[in-house]
């Protein structure tokens, strides 16, 4: 029969176990077990490697000292394995990892069957209640005399060493705690004191005058200067034609008249006819020279002038292609072949009929929206280039049209026409700074309690001005009201309130005058005093929620 040992460790629960005896190849397993083994606290983990490992179909065998234990295996099956018959100590032959184990031979007493021979398998006794580690110890130390003194001797020893270690920690804790608090309150502390400060009035009511000649503000006299500017923009877009009537319009054209009769010049009246190779009649608009040929080398090299001609009578059928012409006042004359004509482009607008033409409605609406464009993009210029820290005035600003022209006139046959406007856009403006400058100035002038205070607020409320474009010059009266405070110096606080107790804060600031009362905000809200970094501590003059 075949054995394999498995050796549990003392912390090895029932599952751990169980799974060694399930992975082994043999049926017959001797399981080794160490003092105070885990799965030998309790016998129902007794009961379940043996329940499991008959389930596995697996025979199990325990090696222990421990009386306890073998009461509990007996009472649930498992065979023990005597101690002075099986060495717990594995030798090793060859690699193998599962060898043979051969117990040394035991009797069994088999009540049933007196008389029974010695089985040639290994055979296992349940043994009555003994401690063999027990007896071993008893053995060991029985002629050792040991004092009770001589016990409490190392007791009191280690008593003292725990008491002085618990100490020592202790004490580490603290100051590890202590040097942990003071770094989060250095570092991480945060306080913010809002000062109010008390303040007083002024208001006023004045003319300024602003120029585009005056280099420096002149409090004294109420006088700033002034910037002129001025912007110009071109707008060009098409229009749709919305006017009807009945028309008969002529045809109209140009022509190209040569003269290869002479090197004399020619010169044809107004309404002279040319006649096209369809027969169509179209007349000169007005008196035309057409100029000598030039003779070059015995031979004549014909002269010709571009002239706008009329078809003689209205309707569609006179706008013909190109076309050559002659003159049929010459026909019976040597002039006629020498004499002739030539367009290179159709003739148009001839028209008898209903027809979309410019009305005076369509003209003054084209105007009004090309003036609507060229404001909207003056303003965006205007916007984009318009200097920071100046105030503009509503009527100090002043479009002027500059030029507007259409390709059509009223009552031209179109579908549409185009229109072009070239407005201007001129501005004074001024540096509201430099009316508060000039304000403040006479304020303080006029209010010895407020020289030594600077400015907090104002506001400014401006009437009609009067404007003139031509010499630059702008006329305003300003309604002026200015409040004052006491200047607070707070780099001087910053450096001084440091590590100060929240409770001599308000006595602190009582001491300077102009501030109203103050407002702590500390974080940490506990902390007693404010941050010992001064970089911690922020300090803000009037916040604008305290604003009035």
């Amino acid at each position: 029969m075949k054995f394999e040992n498995i050796y549990i460790e003392s912390n090895d629960d029932v599952s751990a176990v169980v799974e060694k005896i399930l992975n082994s190849r043999n049926e017959n397993l001797i399981l080794f077990l160490p003092e105070q083994s885990k799965i030998t606290e309790s016998i129902l983990n007794l009961r379940l490697l043996y329940r499991e490992a008959k389930s596995a179909s697996k025979n199990i065998f325990l090696d222990t000292n421990e009386e306890e234990v073998k009461i509990m295996a007996e009472e649930v099956g498992i065979p023990i394995l005597e101690q002075k018959k099986v060495s717990p100590i594995p030798v090793k032959k060859g690699p193998a990892f599962i060898r043979d184990i051969a117990p040394p031979k035991m009797k069994k007493i088999n009540k049933e069957r007196p008389g029974a021979e010695e089985s040639e398998q290994p055979i296992f006794i349940k043994k009555k209640k003994t401690s063999f580690a027990k007896d071993i110890r008893l053995k060991s130390f029985s002629n050792e005399e040991i004092s009770e003194k001589e016990l409490e001797k190392p007791k009191k020893t280690k008593k003292f060493f725990k008491f002085f270690k618990e100490l020592l920690i202790f004490i580490l804790t603290a100051i590890v705690l202590f040097l942990a608090v003071g770094a989060m309150t250095y570092f991480f502390s945060r306080a913010e004191i809002q000062i109010i400060t008390e303040k007083t009035n002024w208001q006023t009511q004045s003319a300024i005058l602003a120029s585009k000649s005056i280099e420096e503000a002149d409090a004294e006299n109420f006088k700033i200067p002034a910037e002129y500017l001025k912007f110009s923009r071109q707008v060009v877009q098409d229009f749709q034609a919305t006017g009807t009537k009945d028309i008969q319009n002529k045809s109209r054209g140009k022509i190209k008249i040569y003269n290869s009769y002479s090197s004399t010049a020619q010169l044809l009246v107004s309404n002279t006819r040319f006649l096209s190779q369809d027969g169509k009649l179209f007349r000169l608009l007005s008196n035309t020279t057409v100029p000598g040929a030039q003779v070059e080398a015995g031979k004549v090299i014909p002269s010709f002038i571009e002239a706008e001609v009329i078809a003689d009578q209205a309707g569609e059928e006179y706008n013909i292609g190109p076309s050559r012409f002659t003159i049929p006042g010459f026909k019976g004359t040597p002039k006629y072949d020498k004499f002739y004509a030539e367009s290179q482009d159709s003739m148009k607008g001839g028209y008898i009929g209903q027809a979309k033409v410019i009305s005076s409605e369509d003209l003054s609406g084209a105007k009004n929206k090309l003036i609507e464009l060229a404001q909207i993009s003056l303003e965006e210029e205007f916007q984009s280039k318009f200097p920071q820290g100046f105030k503009i005035l509503n009527e100090a600003k002043s479009f002027n049209i500059e030029k507007t022209d259409f390709s059509h006139q009223v009552g031209e046959r179109v579908d549409s026409f185009r229109g072009s406007i070239t407005l201007s856009l001129k501005i004074i403006t001024f540096r509201e700074s430099d009316v508060r400058d000039v304000f403040v100035y006479n304020a303080q002038k006029e209010t010895p309690l407020i020289d030594n205070k600077e400015l907090f607020s104002f506001e400014f409320q401006y009437g009609i001005p009067r404007v003139d474009f031509e010499r630059g010059l702008l006329s305003f009266p300003v309604n002026a009201s200015l409040v004052f405070r006491q200047k607070i110096n707070t780099q001087d606080f910053k450096n001084r309130l440091p590590k100060m107790r929240k409770d001599k804060l308000q006595d602190f600031f009582k001491q300077f005058e102009g501030i109203e009362k103050i407002n702590l905000e500390i974080k940490p809200s506990f902390l007693p005093f404010l941050p010992p970094n001064s970089k911690n501590l922020k300090i803000v003059v009037d916040p604008p929620e305290n604003h009035q």
